[in-house]
């Protein structure tokens, strides 16, 4: 490559940042202005106030914190993978390795982002930022202490935020115009549809036991350090297998098999457009943990966090010990092993309950 060439790439590598940056900061700037004001608690009708820069800050606050724990969530990863495969992780960048996730971030964005010839330009484009989107929906139902908002029927809401997760990876691996796109979206929508049935009697279960649908309710229920761990180990058990399969995690990651698909629904995005899916996808991870934390592990604040730790080591460990599992055992395990079980301790919580 001469000297000119080289020069053009770097530059139209600097135009797609620029552009990237900029579209970042127009998403986030728009949701911090739709973001419901606060509203007067002696009001008996809400009337939304003149939105302040303060308020955009804050808002945007959490969501750069979502993302900030994301990179180091990858890093953690690649330590315990390390660790438990017996060989080096990321120690190279700054003391330890721990600037590896913004090296890793800075090369995906300044690669070329490649559309396809025969992909559907729009839809290929606005897939990743669907996905994104989605993801961090979620995160506003952190049972945060002093919320301006309160959603009273978060359980009902994370369990449709997770229902519609499974869309941008059907656009993606529908819009690519590749088969092996359009098997991952495919075998994504079935597993998605699969698991959230027993995901829903362990949701059940727990709203009977508390008698509340909001995750700050339950989480205060359960202060006097009555864990719904101990009356309901079995659901939590089932619970962890449900996460696993909606995040699409191994050994359930058939939605991204290399040994199958090659990289199944993303296998034609590079660049931007895969460090976005790459987000999404450890984002749910996150907030799948921390939901597992306020449901069965739920009071005091310091225990929430240690036990959300644990559960995102817990997809660690997993991915690093079991192997990939045949499609069709998969399917048999929900239908006929783990709705069966969630069908039983859910009857069984019905009759302790109503004595």
């Amino acid at each position: 490559m001469n000297y000119k060439a080289k020069m053009s790439l770097t530059m139209e590598n600097g135009g797609c940042l620029v552009k990237m940056l900029k579209s970042v900061g127009v998403f986030f700037g728009g949701w911090g202005l739709l973001k419901p004001c606060h509203v007067l608690a002696d009001s008996p009708y809400s009337e939304p106030a003149l939105v302040s820069v303060g308020s955009v800050v804050v808002s945007i606050i959490p969501f750069v914190g979502v993302l900030f724990a994301v990179g180091f969530y990858t890093l953690l990863e690649r330590k315990v993978l390390s660790i438990i495969m017996i060989r080096k992780g990321p120690s190279k960048v700054s003391y330890m390795g721990i600037l590896q996730p913004f090296s890793d971030a800075g090369k995906l964005l300044c690669k070329e982002f490649i559309v396809p010839t025969r992909a559907n330009v729009g839809p290929f484009i606005l897939a990743p930022a669907v996905m994104l989107i989605i993801s961090l929906l979620g995160w506003l139902l952190y049972p945060y202490k002093s919320a301006e908002v309160f959603y009273v029927f978060g359980v009902i809401l994370f369990m449709a935020v997770t229902s519609i997760s499974v869309y941008g990876v059907m656009m993606s691996g529908w819009v690519s115009n590749s088969k092996y796109s359009l098997l991952g979206a495919v075998r994504a929508m079935a597993q998605s549809i699969s698991y959230e049935i027993p995901m829903g009697f362990i949701f059940f279960c727990v709203v009977l036991c508390a008698g509340l649908f909001s995750f700050q309710e339950i989480s205060m229920y359960q202060q006097s350090l009555f864990f719904f761990f101990f009356p309901l180990c079995g659901a939590l058990v089932v619970w962890l297998l449900c996460v696993l399969a909606e995040t699409n995690r191994a050994p359930f990651d058939f939605v991204e098999g290399e040994s199958e698909l090659v990289s199944g629904y993303n296998v034609e995005y590079s660049g931007g457009g895969f460090a976005v899916m790459f987000i999404a996808e450890y984002s749910s991870i996150l907030l799948s943990s921390v939901v597992s934390a306020i449901m069965f592990f739920g009071g005091n604040e310091v225990l929430t966090g240690l036990f959300t730790l644990a559960v995102a080591i817990f997809f660690l460990i997993t991915r690093a010990s079991l192997p990939r599992l045949r499609y069709d055992k998969l399917m048999n395990l929900c239908w006929t092993v783990l709705l069966c079980v969630m069908l039983s301790i859910s009857v069984c919580v019905v009759v302790l309950v109503s004595l």
